[in-house]
């Protein structure tokens, strides 16, 4: 049988409450950050490629942390291996993922 491989996560840094998940990822999958960090984590709802992915429990009105930096409030409690995006996250003008692509290429 197949050895279902772990979906690839990547976090950028230490304080970070999310990480972007390289392929789409299912409930139920298991999301392993790349290197430094040593972390797995289940995935609990549908997040897709390039999209991100909590790390711990957020409540409302947390702030959520990438690339070191807050992207924005949380606007309704997101569990460990949630999908974050436009829905639950307010205050994140910038458009992240798009600079990282434009970075990356």
């Amino acid at each position: 049988g197949s050895v279902l491989m772990d979906i690839q996560a990547i976090k950028i840094d230490s304080k970070d409450t999310v990480a972007t998940c390289m392929q789409e990822a299912h409930p139920g999958a298991r999301v392993s950050l790349l290197l430094p960090y040593q972390e797995r984590l289940l995935c609990v709802s549908t997040v897709p490629a390039w999209h991100k992915i909590a790390l711990v429990d957020i409540k409302a009105g947390d702030a959520i942390y990438k690339y070191g930096e807050c992207i924005g409030t949380a606007t309704e409690p997101i569990g460990k291996g949630g999908w974050v995006s436009h829905r639950n996250l307010v205050g994140g003008d910038r458009k992240y993922d798009d600079e990282l692509w434009q970075e990356a290429l």
